[in-house]
């Protein structure tokens, strides 16, 4: 699944257009078009074609591929799928300026403020006048993730965080303090032999955040737009997350550190729902739980929303071309029969209210749910994009021993409030 702005490594990782007039969001409780009939909520009018762009796992792209088909058998209409390559954000600021963005993508809800704000030129579409679906559809913090100054910029199908994996072939039962983790890591890691304890990214400040933010601390408080990188807490907090990085592969680059696990190379892996399909098919006996607490604390990890964003492309889109990404985002995100599925066969935490109350999921699922409900959500202030590259730097400098980590987190602050 499209993952977030940090994940350089990784992918982490879908209304039928208005004419202008009053059919709203729905959030005031109509009877608008919920999309589980598998309806895209159209009023009939002509077919359209849209462009949508996505960075996901194979196995979701698998699946994404078969919802599409399904998708345009029922409405006639065309969504061209395509994965453009290299970063999506960096693939974004070229093709939309240049006029040949796509209508549509996937990605989690951390860049819509980001883009929200873009005026010159505009990256995002405000659909609230062409989409149907009541927003109380969805979780509140799923909604709230769509919406950016009462524009509604996507709609939502999923959360998402990091968690632990584990090999039950390795491990008899999953730790619930960080020391009875590292005691199992001890035992596995011989990394001259290609033997590891952990698979794990951890330079990338979404997969590292758990740790980071451990003890209270927030790498950014979006409240009080405040950093918070070099407190007292979250340099505790990296403390934990060094402990752990000693266990993993030389490089801490996501596919170097996600295939020695597959692999069976290491008892642990942290990581995301968009790998549950893969990693199922590589380990027989696959678990998955919650992170470890740290001196009793819950580790803090960054959670997402995934959305289908609204490219501002729409704004002068023919209005079939409106219909066809609109209609696929809410045919998808109330699907409930296709969010059962994901959260089962992906791993996905879904966000329709409806599936969200029935109780009927995975234990898997529920290792991430749990997880969701230990996190945070990652801020969508348009400062927090100032954030991302000096706590990445920072962990690259630890992790390679080329700097103190409480010196390494006192630089990243210091150059994201320059940056602000």
């Amino acid at each position: 699944m499209g993952g977030t702005t940090a994940l350089a490594g990784l992918a982490g990782c879908i209304s039928t257009g208005g004419d202008g007039g009053d059919g709203g969001d729905g959030s005031d409780g109509s009877d608008g078009s919920d999309g589980s009939d598998g309806s895209d909520g159209s009023d009939g009018g002509n077919t359209g074609s849209a462009r949508l762009w996505t960075d996901l796992s194979d196995a979701e792209d698998e699946a994404m591929t078969d919802y599409i088909d399904q998708y345009e058998s029922e409405t006639g209409n065309t969504i061209n799928k395509e994965a453009p390559g290299g970063e999506l954000d960096q693939q974004l600021e070229t093709a939309i300026p240049a006029g040949d963005g796509p209508d549509s993508w996937i990605w989690a809800h951390d860049w819509v403020g980001r883009f929200a704000v873009r005026e010159d030129p505009p990256f995002l579409y405000d659909a609230s006048d062409d989409v149907d679906v009541s927003l109380d559809s969805y979780t509140q913090a799923a909604r709230e993730a769509a919406q950016f100054n009462d524009g509604l910029y996507g709609l939502p199908f999923a959360s998402e965080t990091v968690t632990l994996f584990y090999n039950k072939d390795m491990v008899d039962e999953p730790p619930e303090t960080l020391e009875e983790m590292v005691s199992i890591m001890d035992e596995h890691h011989d990394p001259e032999n290609g033997q590891y304890g952990l698979s794990y990214p951890v330079t990338d400040p979404y997969f590292a955040s758990g740790f980071i933010q451990a003890y209270g601390g927030n790498i950014f408080d979006e409240q009080n737009l405040e950093v918070g990188v070099d407190s007292d807490a979250c340099k505790r907090g990296m403390d934990a997350l060094e402990t752990v990085s000693q266990y993993v592969p030389a490089d801490p680059g996501y596919e170097s550190q996600i295939v020695a696990f597959a692999d069976g190379l290491a008892p642990f892996a942290i990581n995301g729902p968009w790998e549950l399909g893969n990693l199922q098919e590589s380990i027989e006996n696959l678990g998955v739980t919650t992170l470890p607490t740290v001196d009793g604390n819950h580790p803090r990890t960054y959670s997402g929303i995934q959305l289908f964003y609204f490219s501002s492309m729409l704004a002068d889109a023919d209005q079939s071309t409106v219909d066809a990404a609109t209609g696929l985002a809410e045919w998808y995100t109330t699907n409930e029969e296709i969010i059962q599925t994901n959260a089962a066969e992906q791993g996905y935490i879904p966000v329709l209210a409806d599936v969200v109350g029935n109780g009927d999921l995975s234990s898997e699922v529920q290792a991430f749910a749990k997880q969701v409900d230990h996190g945070v959500p990652i801020p969508t202030h348009p400062d927090m994009d100032s954030v991302w590259t000096p706590v990445t730097e920072a962990l690259e400098r630890v992790f390679n021993d080329e700097q103190d980590s409480d010196a390494a987190l006192d630089q990243a602050a210091s150059e994201i409030r320059e940056a602000l």
